[in-house]
């Protein structure tokens, strides 16, 4: 496999060669351990500190947080695509209550930015937040269907394998 820009960035921040997560695979498989959990950390805690600086600072504090908020997004989707490229799949098998759990508290700070933004930005006048309001929920209907979807395929092609190894 061609080594890519991607993995050499990879390769780098890893540090294999490196002691920057330890000496050995045990120290190394720790830090990996405490690097994603705190990842899942601030991917719940970032956006919903945003939230509520948009309520409490009001509109001044909504084009900054945004900016964050992209800037948070940008290593969750980088993560998506490198373990995608790794052909690791990124479809769950199955929706457990966890997941179900850490989706909602981990995606609904978006819509709920997005919906508290353009109330302080002074769109009320025109009902037009209660528009986004329903947009969210349509969009996070659409989104459920096809992450239902995407999940039915992924077992169906795993059990044509089954199938077919019988």
């Amino acid at each position: 496999m061609a080594s890519t820009m991607m993995d050499r960035f990879v390769r780098w921040n890893l540090d294999f060669d490196g002691d920057l997560y330890g000496d050995d695979e045990r120290e190394r498989t720790r830090w990996y351990e405490g690097i994603a959990t705190a990842s899942q950390l601030q991917s719940i805690l970032v956006p919903w500190v945003a939230v509520a600086l948009v309520w409490i600072l009001g509109r001044p504090a909504v084009l900054p947080l945004a900016v964050v908020l992209a800037a948070l997004l940008a290593p969750m989707a980088f993560t998506s695509i490198y373990v995608s490229a790794r052909r690791v799949e990124v479809t769950p098998r199955a929706w457990s209550a966890k997941r179900k759990l850490l989706g909602v508290l981990a995606g609904a700070p978006y819509a709920v930015f997005i919906i508290s933004a353009s109330y302080r930005m002074a769109w009320p006048q025109e009902d037009s937040w209660i528009s986004i309001i329903i947009g969210a929920v349509i969009g996070a209907a659409i989104g459920a269907v096809f992450q239902a979807y995407a999940t039915r395929k992924r077992n169906r092609a795993e059990a044509a394998v089954f199938a077919d190894e019988d």
